[in-house]
């Protein structure tokens, strides 16, 4: 294993990550786009068998998507569209699913996945997970408008669940911040 692979996979074996990963596509979402099923079954593959360095979006495109030799990715952007969809993707996978330990991640920039546990992700203080947007502007709303009341949803979840829903998603929010300041 090269040392930059070692750097990306961390303390994961490849069992555990491919494992991870075929949670992932086996979901609707995936299931239902097998180009970026593909996209990401195949970064994740190249990654774990130490070719970092070919993951490149012309060989993203040519041997995960089936573009022809020609593809050029200058002029064609859907690799970069692709992976930016993908990585929306990963991102609500994992908020819907926090009982994810295993977290494969791609950064706007590059192709090359990192593969984390959950305890190797940072948290931060939850002042600083999000940025807080005040207004200025003090409008109200007409008498005539009203709000419509928030619907009841008090049945949904129970209050444990909502709460380790809510520290994963603050957990996954500040690994996000953490990571884009990096």
């Amino acid at each position: 294993m090269n040392q930059d692979n070692e750097q990306v996979v961390s303390s994961l074996s490849a069992e555990e990550v491919t494992i991870a990963l075929n949670g992932i596509l086996t979901t609707d979402k995936f299931a239902a786009s097998p180009q970026m099923s593909a996209f990401l079954k195949y970064v994740v593959e190249q990654t774990l068998v130490g070719n970092t360095r070919r993951i490149k979006a012309f060989t993203v495109g040519i041997e995960a998507l089936g573009k022809p030799a020609s593809f050029d990715p200058q002029t064609d952007p859907s690799v970069r569209v692709l992976a930016k969809r993908l990585r929306s993707s990963l991102e609500t996978y994992y908020l819907q699913n926090p009982d994810t330990t295993v977290f494969i991640e791609m950064k706007p920039g590059s192709y090359v996945p990192k593969f984390l546990l959950r305890s190797e992700m940072k948290s931060t203080p939850p002042a600083q997970q999000m940025p807080s947007y005040q207004t200025t502007a003090t409008h109200s709303m007409p008498a005539a408008v009203s709000p419509a009341p928030a619907p009841d949803v008090s049945n949904e979840r129970t209050e444990p669940q909502a709460d380790r829903e809510t520290g994963i998603n603050q957990l996954w929010q500040a690994y996000k911040t953490a990571s884009k300041v990096a």
